[in-house]
């Protein structure tokens, strides 16, 4: 039975043996193994973890997060947020206004004021007021008041003279 071909035909016939495969798995018998734990499972509980959009998508307010204040985009945003505050703005316009100080005896300060004068309706109607005080009085003989008088006579008459050339045609017929 020390044959070459005898062992290995043996070894062949265990291989194929029911009996020896299972005699092999009566060890296992009654141990109660749980698929639960297998390497399967656990590798697709793993992907599970990784794929689950509740603890993906969490609400930002879960997570422990703190800036640093001293930060580049932090001093950017601040010094951005300082430049744009309109109430720090208007405030610093304001204490700007009751501040500066103009001498009134400038070119610009003195041409001003003239030209308040000259376009103010409430001083060209008080010098009308005390002109009337005054009591002058045009006379109808006066030559400006001749003239105004002759300008205007000339004008209606000149007009009169073409609305009468222009209906001259429908008078024919």
């Amino acid at each position: 039975p020390d044959q070459n071909d005898v062992i290995q035909a043996r070894k062949a016939y265990e291989l194929q043996s029911d009996n020896l495969y299972k005699s092999d798995l009566g060890w296992l018998k009654g141990i109660g193994w749980s698929p639960m734990e297998s390497l399967d499972v656990a590798k697709v509980k793993k992907a599970g973890e990784i794929l689950s959009e509740s603890n993906y998508r969490q609400h930002p307010s879960t997570f422990k997060f703190s800036s640093l204040s001293d930060s580049m985009n932090m001093v950017l945003a601040k010094s951005n947020a300082h430049t744009m505050d309109k109430h720090a703005y208007i405030k610093a316009w304001e204490a700007d206004k009751t501040k500066i100080h103009v001498l009134p005896d400038t070119p610009e300060i003195i041409l001003a004021k003239q030209n308040q004068i000259a376009c103010s309706d409430k001083l060209y109607r008080l010098g009308l007021e005390e002109s009337k005080k005054k009591g002058h009085s045009l006379r109808a003989d006066a030559i400006s008041i001749k003239a105004a008088k002759k300008s205007r006579d000339i004008a209606s008459d000149y007009k009169y003279k073409t609305a009468y050339r222009k209906q001259l045609g429908h008078h024919v017929g």
